[in-house]
């Protein structure tokens, strides 16, 4: 895999998935990040109709430019149109206010680990 796209693994099962991204989301990485959650996601939804919780962990990214961002506002409306809560793993509090400043925060519970 290109060292510049981070890797997208899945953990967990039952009512909560849990979908690591080991790295930055960045306009350079943001289309081969989305295509990745979004087969996953069809996946679970096929596999595991049950599932009440999506927790994406982030806490690898140092950064989320504007194009990353907007992935991440996608996966909270994805989500929602299915009744699945999102919480979404941070490790940079700059981070975290970024998703303060376009009430990311308020579609998802935002973890500062």
């Amino acid at each position: 895999m290109n060292a510049s796209i981070p890797q997208v693994t899945v953990a967990g099962s039952g009512e909560e998935i849990t979908l690591v991204v080991a790295g930055n989301i960045l306009s350079t990485n943001v289309q081969a990040v989305r295509q990745r959650v979004l087969d996953i996601l069809a996946q679970t939804e096929t596999s595991n109709p049950d599932w009440k919780l999506l927790h994406l962990d982030i806490s690898a990214a140092q950064m989320v430019d504007s194009t990353g961002l907007n992935f991440l506002v996608a996966v909270a409306r994805h989500v929602k149109k299915r009744n699945v809560e999102l919480k979404i793993s941070v490790s940079s509090p700059n981070i975290a206010k970024s998703f303060s400043f376009i009430r990311l925060d308020r579609q998802a519970q935002v973890v500062i680990v």
